[in-house]
């Protein structure tokens, strides 16, 4: 059995907090269940301690030893997946002797490092404080690991360890800097950690303290000189780079650490996957995809190393690569995240592929050198522009997909746009509006923020297919608060 309990007595950093402002507080949870067995095969992110809730086993226990909770406080109970998660996960939530129902938290499709939060009911917050609560998996398949203070292990960050959060208002607007300079917005290794860390450093030229933490980041995947992660299906992966995606991280790294052993294998991976005509991309002959992605995960990084291994020709394998997907991607007011190389498109205006878009387009032109196809590249970049802000509601925020209504209000696509539109402004590429537009969308996105500085109301990784895109569910991901920092340096 586990047993593992902690309490933040007042001298702690978080009782501090409660005690100056009244922000919030985390309780964290004494967990009660079976010992959960990793597979040969498996990997849970940095070996942090985690459990196991599975259809083997009836639940798990969370039970909290806390001082009376004043009455006009609010409480929300959170877990952080260690699973990559590739089906529909439900969790039942029940006090531990009642049996009541609190609730369900849905974990559909998660990934890691991903906290799921669910808000206790005023009338049920005693019985949770007295009874404790069960958490049982009613739908999926597979076992569901989530990180905890395991006995003899690290432990992940005390954000994502099973805890109440309690507060007694909606919290400070930039808290969201708290969670993101600290080991809380930890992502999975590929695009989201690259956005943490783009965002990182963006705040590093001002802050200390993001430098360090950035620093820090760094060195828990790409700390000597090597490249330990959890790729897809809780599988560890060594100095291995898996798809275009996986290339972002490596701009930050060039930026940082020059002379890092593992650049020199971040261009060769993309120089394999270059064809005749110097396009980068996933897959073969005519099974390559182009996505939106690319702009930012892989011409954005060749930028930078052109410059920091001072080879001019990645510059053009940049220039290239960002060219395909303006001529592919990009027709009549539509911005599509995905097509092949013989036209066929998918996935037109969704959000978070025009961020990706935007945001690359931005990065790569700061970072090369002047030339004429830079100029075309960046007149063609501010006609998008228009054409996207075109789209965004009166509140500043943008639907998941454009022209679609139904698939509702979305923050991870507003905020990567607006960041884009931020960067763009600041480097001098776009105008006025474009930096009019980002504060409208910076204000537009300040209700979707937890008390701690989380932001609520992401559309959920592309694991699930269109379906899970069109269907309204919205999450938590530590990732988008990398967009944040490009809005405040300081």
């Amino acid at each position: 059995m586990i047993a593992t309990t902690a309490l933040f007595a007042s001298s702690s950093a978080f009782g501090k907090l409660w005690q100056e402002n009244g922000a919030y507080q985390y309780f964290l949870a004494k967990i009660d269940g079976p010992n959960p067995v990793l597979p040969a095969n498996k990997y849970i992110p940095f070996d942090w301690g985690f459990s196991e809730i599975s259809v083997a086993n009836e639940g798990i226990k969370l039970t909290w030893n806390t001082p009376v909770i004043q009455k006009e406080s609010l409480v929300r109970l959170r877990i952080t997946s260690a699973t990559d998660v590739r089906e529909v996960c439900v969790l039942a939530v029940k006090t531990a002797v009642s049996g009541k129902k609190i609730g369900e938290l849905d974990i559909r499709f998660a990934h890691y490092m991903q906290p799921f939060e669910l808000p206790i009911a005023p009338e049920d917050i005693s019985a949770v404080l007295q009874e404790g609560i069960t958490l049982q998996l009613i739908k999926g398949t597979k076992p569901f690991w989530f990180f905890s203070a395991g006995k003899n292990t690290q432990s992940a960050p005390t954000a994502f360890l099973p805890h109440l959060l309690v507060y007694k208002k909606a919290g400070e607007k930039d808290a969201w800097k708290d969670r993101l300079v600290s080991l809380d917005s930890v992502q999975t290794f590929g695009w989201m950690q690259g956005v943490v860390w783009d965002g990182l450093h963006e705040m590093s030229q001002k802050s200390g303290k993001a430098k360090a933490i950035l620093a820090q980041q760094l060195d828990l995947y790409l700390g000597q000189n090597s490249l330990v992660y959890a790729n897809l299906n809780n599988i560890k992966t060594v100095e291995k780079i898996s798809t275009v995606e996986s290339i972002l991280p490596f701009a930050i790294l060039a930026q940082t650490n020059p002379t890092h052993p593992l650049l020199k294998t971040a261009v060769a991976f993309c120089e394999n996957h270059a064809n005749a005509e110097g396009v980068i991309a996933d897959g073969t002959g005519n099974n390559r995809t182009v996505k939106t992605e690319e702009c930012y995960t892989v011409s954005y990084p060749l930028a930078v190393l052109a410059k920091t291994l001072n080879r001019p020709e990645l510059a053009q394998l940049a220039i290239n690569t960002l060219q395909s997907r303006i001529n592919l991607l990009e027709k009549g007011n539509s911005i599509h995240q995905r097509g092949t190389e013989q036209g066929e498109l998918y996935f037109g205006n969704w959000g978070r592929g025009v961020a990706w878009y935007l945001l690359g387009i931005a990065k790569t032109l700061t970072h090369l050198p002047d030339s004429n196809q830079k100029q075309v590249i960046q007149k063609s970049f501010q006609k998008s522009v228009e054409k996207v802000i075109a789209y965004q509601q009166p509140n500043g925020l943008w639907f998941n997909f454009f022209n679609k209504p139904e698939t509702g209000l979305e923050t991870s696509g507003t905020a990567g746009i607006a960041a884009a539109l931020t960067y763009g402004f600041q480097n001098e590429l776009l105008p006025k509006s474009a930096k009019n537009a980002a504060e409208k969308a910076q204000n537009g996105l300040l209700p979707f923020f937890t008390p701690d500085g989380f932001l609520t109301g992401t559309a959920q990784v592309n694991k699930g297919g269109d379906g899970l895109q069109l269907n309204g569910f919205r999450v938590i991901s530590p990732y988008t608060l990398g967009f944040l920092a490009h809005f405040d340096r300081n």
